[in-house]
């Protein structure tokens, strides 16, 4: 078993900053605190060495893991501790206006008096902590917890490779291979090149990126077409001179003469391979330094040389590849009949059938593994000669269930390579998705403010912290960890999901870690272990769920996660230090009480609930970053809203906004509603706003039809805007010269056209920076025909840039 450090290091070496931080404000502290803050500071810098060492002990004893768990339950609390600490002592300070010295004297002597409790509170608990970290470090001490003597590092335990098997497999047994394969060695040989060319096969781990490889190279040395060739795998834990240089020298020659210098392998290399028209594979490859120093040894004569690279890394992928990324193969999935030939053949033997009383067990299982090969192949090959149903009901629910069979034991060790080499801020947020079930569709943008909110986002300006979160995204995309389900009109991601093979696979790492606890409907509160609960993702709620448990594992909780119906949330007075609470699509009803005493949420999501007010206090809610409250009864949002200094994402859709809108600077993201005697000043009061950069306005046109107003947009302000998104039943919109200069994507989306058959949309041609145009019409009609002719003109005619038109009628493209 390998030790779940995992995210925690990544944690725990921001702690030491955070404390930092906590030492340069002007908190009036009782003696010996700041010194208490400190020695913290020293120790957990000591320590996240320690868990650092501790993540490379492949067979780590009891002592270790318990050590490592303690540590992690430290380190939250310590962020609990210091995330709590200025909310007891702001003390209002932050109204305060007085000018005057005198004033300013007697105001911190009362809040120095009024905090006193407070501060003893603080201190207490700090004293507590203390002590927590300074019996760790003794620990750490007494025990051993270096890798064994003679330990050379690496992950991948003791067992076989599973790749191995690609290298020797029966050709006349693989399915799915043969159009791959047509298709990469037609890529590979390209006759009409000459020069030297690079061919990236890329792909999900277990998804046959060595085996197509191996093929293609068997497919073409029948042919002749190459006067040598070698296969050597790289792996993530390189040694280019001691192993991968000697291997591709000794497959093309008879010896490679001894040494260890890479330069003069590399010279080896390029010498033996002169004058011949040869094929590398390279499989396997993590890195783009390897890939530095592997692309010297290969020289290119002009006469038809080939590379093959396979890699699970996209952007390496294209790197790699010549003709600037084109020459890359992205490996698919089996189809569903070659997904159930290879599991039957594995399973119960080529040519012999599924009985009756596994045959729907199997289609589950086969469902899970979604063509992926590897998992198919191993867990067949797991089950094979089992007839236990209770076995294989075991699979049907998760591919990688705790138990030491070699199936799921050769899956998990391929995918623990991807794992392990995230880096630790991207073992957090990969982790983090085990929250949602399994195929489930995550909107990107819910998931970014999610991650921020969780405080996974190390970048502390908030005006970056969504564009590094999308980063973070985007690098787990191209690792193929995250799949894209759909795309915006500007090519960006809306959503993805997990391959249920990884998605089991993350579960079972963060119960290794306690990073998320779940808890389903068919499991009872008292079968819940006994672990403190940080995250906590309630699924498959039904009506008649209670409410979990309420006892000290919750309130410690940073996030609530419910699925299904609302009655399973916990009571929200027992969770002080809640981040995120995620009640989105909950049916029945939601209990709010308690709500504005949760000092540090960040993320509110009500959305699709039954909710129809929100508490008039909300204003209290600091740190709060989103609120969405779409598709609810709240007709009307609460005036302290406005008191939300930090709120970044304000999502309410048909509500109604309160007055004074502009005091919101923070705002980045806003849907809401316009009613149209208040339209003019709504719209004045949302172009003051610097920082909005994606807008959403739900219109009731039907009011002002009659005298023809218009939803204008004058030519100042909205300084930020990149994206507005226009709802209404009809079309009338104008945008004036100079209004919204750096608009990029404009998408309006109507019930019907004018009536009288004119356009109603004015004005596209004013907004210079636009790239992407999207008009939607409920209903087809000669009035919805006007208005999309003139749009399309002003894009396509009037507009320099000529943006991208894209209209969907009546659900038809």
């Amino acid at each position: 078993m390998e030790i779940a450090v995992g995210a925690l290091s990544g944690m725990a070496n921001d702690l030491p900053g955070k404390l930092g931080e906590l030492l340069q404000e002007e908190y009036n502290l009782l003696s010996g605190v700041r010194r208490d803050v400190v020695f913290l500071q020293s120790e957990l810098g000591t320590m996240n060495a320690a868990l650092i060492r501790c993540d490379s002990i492949e067979n780590p004893d009891s002592q270790t893991r318990t050590w490592v768990g303690q540590v992690r339950d430290l380190a939250y609390d310590i962020e609990d501790w210091i995330d709590l600490f200025a909310h007891r002592f702001d003390g209002g300070r932050q109204n305060a206006d007085y000018t005057s010295g005198v004033f300013q004297w007697f105001r911190r002597g009362f809040e120095k008096l009024k905090t006193l409790p407070a501060r003893h509170v603080v201190a207490t608990e700090l004293q507590d902590l203390k002590a927590r970290v300074s019996e760790l470090s003794e620990q750490r001490k007494r025990y051993r917890f270096d890798p064994p003597t003679g330990y050379a590092g690496g992950r991948s335990g003791s067992g076989i490779d599973p790749r191995l098997t690609a290298f020797y497999a029966d050709s006349s047994r693989l399915v799915g291979l043969d159009a791959p394969v047509e298709e990469v060695a037609k890529m590979v040989l390209d006759n009409g090149n000459i020069g030297l060319k690079v061919v990236s096969v890329a792909g999900i781990a277990g998804s046959g990126k060595t085996t197509l490889a191996t093929e293609v190279v068997r497919h073409l040395g029948k042919q002749n077409h190459f006067h040598c060739s070698a296969f050597v795998s790289v792996g993530q834990k390189p040694d280019i001179a001691g192993k991968t240089l000697k291997s591709i020298l000794s497959q093309i020659s008879d010896g490679y003469g001894g040494g260890e210098d890479v330069g003069r392998l590399i010279g080896m290399l390029r010498e033996r391979l002169q004058d011949k028209r040869y094929v590398i594979v390279i499989d396997d490859l993590w890195g783009r330094a390897e890939w530095s120093t592997l692309k010297c040894c290969f020289p290119n004569d002009n006469i038809g040389s080939r590379i093959i690279v396979t890699t699970r890394n996209d952007v390496l992928a294209k790197e790699c590849s010549s003709n600037l990324g084109e020459c890359i193969y992205k490996i698919g999935l089996l189809s569903d009949a070659d997904s159930r030939d290879l599991f039957f053949n594995k399973a119960f033997g080529k040519g012999n059938g599924c009985p009756d009383y596994l045959r729907d067990l199997s289609n589950q299982i086969m469902a899970r593994c979604q063509g992926l090969p590897l998992a198919i192949a191993c867990i067949a090959g797991a089950l094979a000669h089992r007839s236990s149903k209770d076995e294989w009901e075991m699979y049907a629910s998760n591919l990688l269930p705790d138990s030491h069979s070699d199936g799921s034991n050769s899956l998990k060790q391929v995918l623990n390579l991807s794992y392990n080499d995230l880096p630790s801020h991207l073992k957090a947020c990969m982790l983090y998705l085990s929250i949602f079930p399994n195929n489930y569709e995550i909107d990107i943008e819910h998931l970014l403010r999610r991650w921020i909110a969780e405080g996974f986002i190390s970048d502390g300006r908030c005006a970056n912290r969504v564009d590094t979160a999308r980063s973070y995204l985007t690098d787990l995309i191209s690792r193929n960890m995250i799949k894209t389900l759909h795309l915006r009109d500007d090519g960006t991601p809306s959503s993805c999901t997990l391959h249920p093979v990884i998605h089991d696979f993350i579960v079972v790492k963060s119960m290794e870690e306690n990073f998320v606890t779940l808890v389903d409907a068919q499991q009872e509160a008292g079968s819940m272990n006994n672990s403190t609960i940080r995250r906590l993702s309630l699924q498959n709620s039904v009506r008649q769920d209670q409410a979990v448990a309420q006892n000290d594992t919750m309130k410690h909780a940073r996030s609530v996660t419910v699925f299904g119906y609302a009655s399973g949330v916990p009571l929200l007075t027992d969770m002080s230090v809640l981040r995120v609470l995620d009640l989105e699509g909950c049916k029945g009803p939601v209990c709010l009480d308690g709500l504005c005493k949760l000092l540090l949420l960040r993320y509110l999501s009500l959305r699709g609930t039954d909710v129809s007010e929100l508490p008039a206090q909300i204003g209290d809610l600091r740190c709060l970053e989103t609120l969405d409250v779409r598709s609810t009864q709240v007709k009307e949002l609460p005036a302290s809203i406005v008191r939300l200094e930090n709120l970044m994402h304000l999502l309410v859709g048909n509500a109604k906004l309160p007055g004074e809108i502009r005091k919101m600077k923070a705002l980045v993201t806003l849907s809401c509603a316009v009613v149209g005697k208040s339209t003019v000043n709504v719209i004045q009061e949302l172009g003051e706003l610097g920082n909005l950069r994606e807008l959403e306005l739900f219109c009731d046109a039907t009011e002002i039809c009659g005298d023809k107003k218009q939803l204008s947009f004058p030519s100042d302000g909205f300084s930020s805007l990149k994206q507005l998104r226009i709802h209404s039943s009809l079309p009338l919109v104008a945008f004036v010269t100079s209004s919204l200069p750096n608009i990029e994507v404009l998408e309006m989306k109507f019930e019907e056209g004018l009536p009288d058959e004119s356009s109603g949309v004015s004005g596209v041609e004013n907004l210079r920076s636009l790239k992407h145009v999207s008009i939607e019409f409920s209903q087809n009609g000669s009035g919805a025909a006007a208005t999309v002719a003139s749009v399309r003109n002003a894009a396509e005619m009037l507009h320099p840039n000529h943006p991208v038109v894209s209209v969907i009628i009546d659900g038809m493209n």
